[in-house]
């Protein structure tokens, strides 16, 4: 026989706890300083930041945020803080870490890590700025974990030889 009581009651246990729930992230969101943007990812001693406009490192990232931005590797970080330099570059370089296609900058070898596992290698950091635009078509035409360069005229050229032909 069905028992009305304990329908009700499950009813607004399940009701209480949603709300519970809801208050509980509302509150851990409002907790968050609000002071310390999250702008950039850097990795630094195995895992993603979050650094703000003033370089400092703000936060650990958490893996749904890895897909939102690429990432910087190889920079200079002292006392939780970017180095001046870096902080430049990274804001350089802020509509290319937006790019859908790119997941990771490599500035020391002035290479990103594209889409597919795809290395792309270039001379100056203005080539790839100025041919951004140029990469969703590029990459349907790359082979997965290749590697090319990006000529200053917007030009990729597929790279033969060296340490990729051994894998």
């Amino acid at each position: 026989m069905y028992n009305f009581k304990k329908a009700v009651a499950f009813v607004g246990i399940f009701c209480l706890l949603c709300v519970f729930f809801f208050a509980a992230r509302f509150v851990n969101s409002a907790a968050e300083p609000a002071d310390k943007e999250r702008v950039f990812l850097v990795a630094h001693k195995g895992r993603l930041w979050w650094v703000g406009r003033d370089g400092e490192l703000v936060e650990v990232a958490e893996t749904q945020d890895v897909l939102s931005k690429a990432y910087v590797s190889g920079l200079e970080i002292v006392d939780a803080r970017l180095d001046e330099k870096g902080l430049r570059l990274l804001e350089e370089l802020e509509p290319a870490l937006d790019s859908l296609y790119i997941v990771e900058v490599i500035p020391n070898e002035k290479r990103v890590i594209l889409l597919k596992g795809v290395s792309l290698r270039f001379n100056d950091w203005e080539d790839l700025l100025r041919n951004l635009q140029a990469l969703p078509e590029a990459i349907k035409r790359m082979e997965p974990r290749g590697e090319y360069f990006l000529s200053p005229q917007g030009l990729f050229y597929k790279l033969r030889g060296g340490d990729d032909e051994k894998r």
